[in-house]
């Protein structure tokens, strides 16, 4: 358990990245958030339970925490699609437990549906992605579609086109081997 400071903890404001609920009964409005904010350009979130939206901390309900975050993650692993692979922490702030939820897209998922719809973070608001909106961000962010710039996801640098193609018995392929030992992807 991670121990806090209600000073530290009203510093948490909702934003791009994060969201704040009051109850562990609005995990569903919290996951669809976390959806949302896996989605954006930066690819990650968090979901802070046990937070009234006005910064009050007030805990989440007294129980079973371990059931509470076995729970959480089901929720998780049987709604999204693909799987979002996320990091479940108990934190204690003066004596209130709160539970916090945090995911990463992983750069080869174009984005993650939520029971069959993709939503995406505007702010601290979050809003259902059209198909279109999909389909562009499946065109950006895949990598055998995307046109360039590229960047390093190791040592950073930027090329303008990506040049390395790998002939083999399946066929012509694109290589995304950088010589740092990095692999390139769509810099955004």
């Amino acid at each position: 358990m991670i121990k806090k400071t209600e000073s530290e903890i009203r510093q948490l404001l909702e934003s791009q990245t994060l969201e704040v609920k009051k109850a562990l009964s609005l995990m569903r409005e919290g996951v669809v958030a976390l959806n949302s904010m896996v989605n954006t350009d930066e690819g990650l979130g968090r979901i802070v339970f046990g937070i009234d939206p006005d910064g009050t901390v007030c805990g989440v309900e007294p129980g079973n925490l371990d059931k509470a975050q076995i729970s959480i993650a089901q929720h998780i692993q049987s709604k999204f699609e693909p799987t979002l692979h996320c990091q479940i922490e108990v934190w204690d702030c003066e004596g209130k437990s709160l539970i916090v939820v945090a995911g990463r897209r992983a750069q080869a998922c174009p984005y993650h549906e939520y029971n069959g719809r993709a939503f995406i973070r505007e702010g601290s608001m979050s809003r259902q992605l059209s198909l279109v909106e999909k389909q562009n961000l499946f065109k950006r962010r895949n990598r055998d579609q995307h046109n360039g710039p590229w960047k390093c996801d190791r040592c950073g640098s930027i090329a303008g086109m990506l040049s390395a193609i790998t002939v083999s018995d399946q066929g012509v392929r694109k290589s995304y081997n950088c010589r740092c030992g990095g692999e390139w992807w769509p810099a955004t």
